[in-house]
């Protein structure tokens, strides 16, 4: 498993971030595929970290998320981006091509839910939105209450 995949989704997108904001200060070879850095962080002090390209889960680094723990951090992450700028720009590439993706399906479902909407009998229609109504989240139907004005002789 590489180390994008060891990592969450967030601890990736904010390596990304660090990786293109530079934040990876000093980077060394010391061995084979393994790597150690100082990553400007949220402390005023840098972060040290260890990146083991190979074996991902040994990586190390000596900030409160990730310190003693088999933990990829955005540091972690970050690092691995400046080792190899080709997988930022690959990670970045199918992240964008997956939202584009992702936005034209539900747009495509948007579209056929206006279009089957558009043929419902108004019987049909009626108990879908009763049932949207009483059966779906309580702002939802406070929220139809308040915009429709059903509640204005109460007081």
């Amino acid at each position: 498993m590489g180390l994008l995949e060891c990592a969450s989704g967030a601890s990736v997108w904010r390596g990304y971030d660090y990786y293109k904001e530079k934040k990876v200060v000093s980077l060394e070879v010391t061995g084979e595929n393994i790597y150690s850095a100082t990553v400007a962080g949220s402390s005023s002090e840098p972060y040290s970290v260890e990146l083991h390209i190979d074996h991902p889960r040994k990586s190390k680094c000596n900030c409160p998320h990730a310190d003693g723990k088999r933990i990829i951090c955005k540091h972690i992450v970050a690092t691995y981006f400046t080792v190899l700028p080709k997988e930022a720009e690959k990670f970045y590439a199918e992240a964008m091509a997956y939202q584009e993706e992702e936005e034209k399906h539900q747009e495509e479902l948007s579209d056929k839910v206006i279009e089957y909407v558009g043929k419902m009998k108004k019987v049909d229609l009626c108990q879908s939105l009763l049932e949207l109504l009483f059966d779906g989240p309580e702002w939802q139907y406070d929220r139809f209450i308040r915009e429709h004005g059903l509640d204005d002789d109460w007081y």
